[in-house]
């Protein structure tokens, strides 16, 4: 038998719960709040993309969503249509016009697109060493989230019979059920594989081989002047301030200065004879194999001579003159 000093303890906790309880049911709902920052990554609009604090309510839809990358302007009085509708404790503020929600994408990059012509295009009889070129292009594909390169279909592709001309129709995802097409036309350049800088160089810096990459470039845009091995460039130096990622030019490098001007240097003539030789001054800066303009000390005679070494050149113009007396 349980006593009323057992029983007192037990009526007060039921007593105290039905409190708490009471309390907890006068309490007004915890009021919804429009979210400051709107954007969705699917094809629908819910009112967990718009308001917070909607609980269980969060996935109901309420709009169709735009286009990838779209923007979409929803109205104050609409947004209080949709809370009055679906039962939220929100009352638009008086300043409030409109807000903007976004659809969020990504672009495939113009490059990703050349590189998916491109295999289609050989497969079709074009030049494996060849790159395409569009036609009034160079943008990248604003595609969903959700979307690669690899989800991009061609609806038709069209080759020249000389290979060098394109025209394609892609199917780009659309984000909806139906996709975009997209019309490409351009041009499949033959190319060569050409030495370029990667960074910077000055003028007296040895050119090595971690200074050089390899591109790419359209064959027709070379000419002969363009340096087209990385021998012809490594243990060189450049004339003047390099630019990156260009072609190179023969005029652009020279051997690095094995005579400055002013230096000292001696003279030499090869004859079938004889060797003859005096002294003289350098009147230019030049690297071995180099031709530079060389006063003779005594004479003053100012003749054309080649490097040989340092401190040496080899006249190749007046060679009596400049070496006789005056």
């Amino acid at each position: 038998m349980i006593t009323d000093r057992k029983q007192k303890p037990l009526q007060g906790v039921r007593k105290l719960s039905a409190l708490c309880l009471a309390v907890a049911l006068s309490l007004p709902a915890m009021a919804t709040d429009l979210k400051t920052s709107l954007g969705v990554d699917g094809r629908t609009i819910a009112l967990g993309d718009l308001f917070t604090k909607v609980g269980d309510k969060a996935k109901i839809i309420v709009l169709d969503a735009p286009a990838p990358g779209k923007t979409k302007n929803i109205s104050g009085n609409e947004l209080q249509r949709m809370a009055n509708k679906h039962g939220l404790d929100w009352q638009k503020p008086d300043y409030l016009r409109k807000v903007s929600i976004t659809r969020h994408a990504h672009t495939i990059a113009s490059s990703d697109i050349q590189l998916l012509i491109h295999e289609v295009a050989v497969d079709a009889g074009a030049d494996p060493d060849s790159q395409i070129r569009f036609f009034g292009r160079n943008k990248g594909i604003i595609v969903p989230m959700d979307a690669t390169a690899d989800d991009i279909t061609f609806e038709a592709f069209s080759l020249s019979d000389k290979g060098d001309r394109f025209s394609a129709t892609l199917l780009v995802p659309s984000g909806g059920d139906v996709p975009t097409k997209l019309n490409l036309n351009g041009v499949l350049e033959e190319v060569r594989v050409i030495p370029v800088f990667n960074t910077s160089i000055m003028p007296g810096e040895v050119i090595q081989a971690e200074n050089l990459s390899w591109i790419k470039y359209p064959a027709k845009r070379l000419n002969g002047r363009v340096i087209m091995t990385s021998q012809q460039l490594i243990g060189m130096t450049v004339r003047r301030p390099a630019r990156t990622d260009k072609p190179i030019n023969n005029n652009d490098v020279s051997a690095p200065i094995a005579v400055a001007k002013g230096d000292a240097v001696t003279m030499t003539v090869r004859t079938r004879a004889m060797l003859l030789s005096a002294g003289g001054k350098a009147l230019e800066n030049g690297g071995i194999g180099d031709t530079i303009r060389v006063i003779n000390s005594k004479t003053r005679l100012t003749v054309d001579a080649k490097i040989v070494r340092p401190g040496q050149v080899e006249i190749i113009s007046g060679p009596t003159l400049a070496l006789g007396s005056r």
